[in-house]
């Protein structure tokens, strides 16, 4: 018999909540979260997939949830794409001797996936390419000072509170894992309001999600997010996390150039995968190795293959 978590109805429901799903041949959890309308799936038990599918289809027709992600390893990904999922990305490291392949489903009218179109595609490739242009040329080797600095999350958050109430945040700051930590920093330009950047990582995975609450409106704030974000990833990889994940609007320009800048690289493309304001976009997984505690893996090969 299968059994899933019930919350009362007299209790108002959390931005992010956890559901868990258990039967003889299934166990998985649904980590929802109302913000973005998303659900992000940890498959505790490989195999029954139509079982999980028709659960994970009933939570989102119930929350009005529109994109739906789960990582998996290699071995995986075909169970997830037969019932309907695309694969859109790999993490390298995520597992930190091994990859992570990101699967997705777009929920629409009759719980299809969609996956991005060749438009979508050619709009994230000029991205891409624009914000290696405007890495290399305008901001290597520029002087970026040390000001990562330590917030609290209520300090944070309610910076965050105001970014999305003027439909100019691009993070959340919500939580993506189970069982994970956050820190929070700010990254002050010389000039203008400070730009926020917030980190989950585990410790048993090395991996680690990568959050930056705007995109940078000016050049200022764009050397500052650089530098957080190369300072971030000191920090983590002298805490041993091997791996750095971040998605990104597909047509976001100056955030690309900061990752870009900041030595990450694009694997991945995500249909409707972020929400900018009241708008879904695609957006760009972008990925760093921090560090390789074993050999290269075929995964990761291949996917720099595929990017060729």
């Amino acid at each position: 018999m299968a059994k899933a978590t019930t919350r009362a109805l007299s209790s108002a429901p959390p931005t992010v909540e956890e559901l868990y799903f258990r039967s003889d041949s299934a166990y998985l959890c649904l980590v929802l979260n109302r913000r973005t309308k998303l659900v992000r799936v940890i498959d505790f038990r490989a195999g029954a997939l139509p079982a999980k599918r028709l659960y994970i289809q009933s939570v989102a027709k119930q929350e009005g949830v529109i994109k739906v992600l789960t990582l998996v390893e290699k071995d995986e990904v075909s169970s997830w794409t037969r019932v309907g999922f695309v694969r859109e990305g790999t993490i390298p490291g995520f597992y930190k001797r091994s990859d992570g392949h990101l699967c997705g489903c777009v929920i629409g009218d009759k719980t299809a996936s969609i996956a991005c179109s060749d438009a979508d595609v050619r709009l994230a490739e000029r991205t891409i390419h624009a914000a290696k242009k405007r890495a290399r040329e305008d901001f290597a080797g520029v002087a970026k000072d040390p000001i990562l600095r330590d917030v609290d999350a209520a300090t944070a958050e309610a910076a965050r509170d105001a970014a999305w109430a003027e439909g100019l945040a691009v993070g959340t700051f919500d939580r993506f894992e189970r069982d994970a930590e956050r820190a929070y920093f700010d990254a002050p330009a010389r000039r203008g309001e400070p730009n926020y950047l917030s980190t989950e990582y585990q410790d048993c995975f090395g991996h680690s999600l990568i959050e930056v609450l705007r995109s940078p409106a000016d050049d200022a704030t764009l050397v500052a997010t650089i530098a957080g974000l190369e300072q971030l990833g000191e920090s983590l990889m002298n805490r041993g996390i091997v791996s750095a994940f971040a998605f990104a609007p597909s047509d976001d320009v100056p955030l690309g150039t900061a990752f870009t800048a900041a030595g990450y690289r694009r694997t991945g493309l995500l249909a409707q995968g972020i929400v900018v304001g009241e708008e879904r976009k695609d957006a760009i997984l972008w990925t760093r190795k921090l560090a390789n505690p074993a050999a290269d893996s075929d995964d990761e090969e291949e996917e720099e293959e595929e990017e060729e």
